[in-house]
Order: C-alpha cells, then structure tokens, then sequence
C-alpha cells in the first residue's frame, strides 16, 4: 500500500461504533413493540363494539323518527338489531326516557378486557340517541 493512505486506514475501534442494534436493544425494542401490539389487539374489538352501537343508536332514530314509537316498540327493535349485529348488553345498559319531542334513548356500556396478569383494560361507553315522534 502506498505510506500516503495508511494514515486513512479505517481502525477496529471505530468500525465496532458503526454496527448496528445489539442484541440487548433489540430484545428492548421488541418487547416494547410487544406491549403496545398485545394492547392493540385487546383493544380494537372494544373499539369495534362501540362504532356498531353508535351505529345502532343512528340508524335506530333514523328508522323510527316520525313514526310515533313507544318505549316498547324501540326496546323490540334494539333487541332485533343487537341480534344482527352479535351484540350482548345487560338489561340496565339501556334506558329510554321521555323527552318533550320524542324519547331519548340512552346506552351506557362498561367493557373490560384482560391484558396480562392482574392488568384490565376497562373502556366506559356512553352513546344516546333522539328519537322524535
């Protein structure tokens, strides 16, 4: 080799700065991207629910808007359309109180989900509706 470029030799020192991720690092960055795809994936199904009832709740008043219901008569129809939809609820989530145009239609939904170990998601869900006669 020409004396000139052995002065610019690339030593082992700086080359051992050059590589990549270490192992520990990686082991780290992939257990945090873990957590947050094991929390995703426990997460979105609540989320879904809650978009089909919402979904639920607008097409119920439009539907029965205008059409005189009774409390009754939309507690039939929720019931059909939670079947549809595969949705579950307690008796006391839903409540239908009379309001001066119509009737106010009201779902409030508690959801837990299991993370790891003694770790819960809860989400509290609280959708309503109008439905004037």
């Amino acid at each position: 080799m020409e004396p000139n470029r052995t002065r610019h030799r690339i030593v082992g020192v700086s080359r051992r700065r050059q590589a990549g991720i270490t192992a520990i690092g990686f082991l780290a960055l992939a257990t945090v991207f873990g957590i947050v795809g094991l929390a995703g994936i426990k997460i979105v199904p609540l989320y879904l629910q809650q978009m089909r009832l919402g979904q639920v709740l607008d097409d119920l008043e439009r539907n029965l808007e205008g059409n005189a219901p009774t409390p009754q008569g939309i507690r039939n129809e929720l019931s059909k359309r939670f079947d549809i939809e595969g949705i579950s609820l307690p008796s006391d989530a839903v409540k239908i109180t009379q309001v001066r145009d119509g009737y106010q239609v009201q779902i409030h939904q508690e959801s837990r989900t299991l993370f790891f170990g003694n770790l819960w998601f809860m989400m509290v869900f609280d959708e309503q509706a109008e439905i004037r006669r």
